[in-house]
């Protein structure tokens, strides 16, 4: 009996020292788990005529941030020769880490990181414009309505963020991304001009990105 109740405290002891130990950290250091959305890419989208819904799922422990994003989007694309929409979702994982030393209460956060990022998604194309062999003939606009499906992107993005606490729990954050196209699969003979969550590779396989995201914060 007296070998069972020394068990006993020596774990009440271990449990009561960890939670000294977890109280003891100031509260920018103690793990938590944040979730966030993309209000900046939302309102972007709308002004577009289009929609994207980008959400934010954040482990906190101590400086290091892991994160996993999810977006959902359905976008028009306009070029010279053709209108097309592209629709589909991607995902992102990464690690950051914050250098911003808080002090008191302060929970922000300047961070520095990495994604590698995924999309899946297909082209609805509406119009494109046909250019004739001959400088006699004018350019001839058809319409399509063809769609492209089972396309795939993958890249990888360097990404800054700068996180205040604006009320208690409830995060203002600015992020900015530099992204760097890695392989991908287009569609038969139309290219992939147009990635859902990189935007356009038309010009080259470096990409940019920035956004307002509003988050919240939980912690124990």
């Amino acid at each position: 009996m007296l070998k069972y109740i020394i068990s006993i405290l020596g774990l009440l002891t271990f449990f009561t020292g960890n939670a000294q130990k977890k109280d003891s950290l100031p509260p920018a250091l103690r793990p938590g788990v944040r979730l966030g959305y993309d209000v900046g890419k939302k309102l972007w989208a709308l002004s577009k005529k289009g929609n994207v819904d980008e959400f934010q799922l954040t482990f906190n422990y101590r400086n290091h941030r892991l994160s996993v994003i999810y977006g959902k989007e359905n976008m028009p694309y306009v070029h010279p020769r053709y209108v097309f929409r592209a629709q589909g979702n991607y995902f992102k994982a990464g690690y950051a880490y914050n250098f911003y030393d808080n002090w008191g209460d302060m929970r922000n956060d300047i961070t520095l990181g990495v994604h590698l990022a995924r999309a899946s998604f297909g082209y609805m194309l509406q119009s494109a414009v046909r250019i004739p062999l001959s400088p006699v003939f004018s350019p001839e606009e058809i319409i399509l309505n063809k769609s492209y499906t089972g396309l795939h992107a993958t890249w990888i993005e360097a990404v800054s963020a700068v996180r205040a606490e604006i009320f208690k729990g409830l995060f203002l954050e600015l992020h900015v991304s530099g992204k760097y196209y890695l392989s991908g699969t287009p569609p038969e003979n139309f290219g992939l001009v147009y990635i859902p969550g990189f935007y356009t590779t038309n010009i080259s396989r470096f990409g940019f990105g920035m956004g307002y995201r509003v988050s919240y914060l939980f912690q124990w």
